[in-house]
């Protein structure tokens, strides 16, 4: 989605100043409204919302794009830069599109609405987005549903055991739950079921030889609840070369 608007805007700005003005054919003129009609809208979704309360039905969809990962052997930890992919509904931020002169997206900023606090149980430091990741919008659509593309850095612990000089396999993981919404308050899936890496490019000290995802659902020792996790496996080999080389997985 985001890809298919900046191929759209690049070819905008391209075609001349002629034509930038005129609607492409096949949409309609105010597709998404004007500053107004999104005023209106944000104002109305905004009245009486209370973003420190969750949402009924809380059904939340988890992801991970890669975009590079470094292993720290002396710290024995992964560091990861990746955009984690954020999917859930919200009924209070339902709206009627011909109510507002066919709107059918609102871009805000995140911390306007209830965000899923999701962590990273094995983080080498506490997660926390406002920390961690760079500020992005969250996207609303008409039926209440909201993505959020946040891009983040992540360091996560993970015991080292291949030699300094081996060429041995290496499985480092990135475990994400919910220390306060059991599965009944917040259910967690996995948004794909594999880590994207479209995207991806590295320094060829490691490589990637596989990927795998998990969803666990399991009592804690502190409740009768269950919880869920969904951990990110990321098997890595060393590559034993002295020139470094960026690459990207075709």
């Amino acid at each position: 989605m985001c890809r298919i608007k900046i191929i759209f805007f690049a070819v905008l700005l391209t075609s001349g100043t002629a034509e930038t003005t005129s609607t492409p054919s096949g949409m309609e003129p105010n597709q998404n409204g004007n500053v107004e009609d999104r005023t209106k809208l944000f104002e109305k979704l905004m009245t009486n919302y209370k973003k420190e309360i969750y949402p009924n039905n809380a059904n939340v969809r988890f992801g991970i794009a890669l975009f590079n990962v470094e292993v720290n052997e002396k710290r024995h930890s992964l560091d990861v830069e990746a955009i984690l992919r954020y999917a859930w509904a919200d009924s209070r931020l339902e709206w009627e599109v011909t109510d507002y002169n066919n709107v059918s997206e609102l871009n805000i900023p995140y911390d306007n609405v209830w965000i899923p606090d999701l962590q990273l149980s094995n983080a080498v430091k506490i997660f926390d987005p406002k920390n961690s990741c760079g500020s992005s919008n969250v996207m609303i659509y008409p039926e209440g549903e909201l993505l959020w593309l946040p891009y983040c850095r992540l360091s996560s612990f993970c015991n080292i055991t291949s030699s300094p000089q081996s060429n041995q396999l290496q499985t480092c993981s990135l475990k994400f739950l919910s220390w306060t919404f059991d599965s009944n308050q917040m259910d967690l899936n996995l948004y794909n079921d594999y880590i994207d890496l479209d995207e991806f490019k590295y320094v060829s000290d490691w490589k990637i030889e596989s990927t795998s995802v998990a969803r666990n659902q399991k009592k804690q020792s502190c409740c009768e609840e269950e919880f869920v996790d969904l951990t990110f496996n990321i098997t890595l080999m060393k590559i034993l070369a002295n020139v470094k080389t960026v690459k990207k997985i075709s």
